[in-house]
């Protein structure tokens, strides 16, 4: 699937947003108790979020933090409509090869079906933390 980024903009957040709370909105409240909108708003930082255009519309957004030992990447979320069609794979190899010489870190839910494609990545956990899991993989 043929796909570019651009970066985002402030304009982007309503999308970021919703799309977010209706793709982690269960976890959110499974473990959180519920979706806290002044969280997301506090973590949305424009200048780190790439999205995923598809087609000429928006399909979804990376966002990646640049941190001083390693990257941190802060939120991959795609559109429903564009899950299990290898995207996500690509977005996260195409990361790691351009970033390949600095250890790539991320925090997900232990139950976050997106957990095995990390796990398939060679991203390995570093801690548990109840139902939080930071992973990590590290700089070839």
């Amino acid at each position: 699937m043929d796909y570019r980024l651009r970066p985002a903009t402030d304009a982007d957040y309503s999308y970021c947003y919703r799309l977010t709370q209706r793709n982690m909105g269960e976890l959110f409240r499974r473990h959180w108790g519920g979706w806290i909108a002044a969280e997301f708003r506090k973590g949305f930082a424009a200048e780190n979020i790439s999205m995923v255009i598809i087609a000429g519309k928006p399909a979804g957004f990376l966002s990646v933090v640049k941190e001083p030992t390693a990257l941190y990447i802060d939120n991959i979320q795609l559109s429903p409509a564009w899950q299990g069609r290898g995207i996500g794979t690509a977005l996260l190899k195409r990361l790691l090869a351009e970033h390949s010489g600095i250890s790539i870190r991320l925090t997900t839910f232990e139950d976050n079906p997106a957990k095995r494609l990390y796990e398939r990545l060679g991203f390995v956990v570093l801690e548990s933390k109840g139902m939080t899991v930071k992973m990590e993989k590290t700089a070839r």
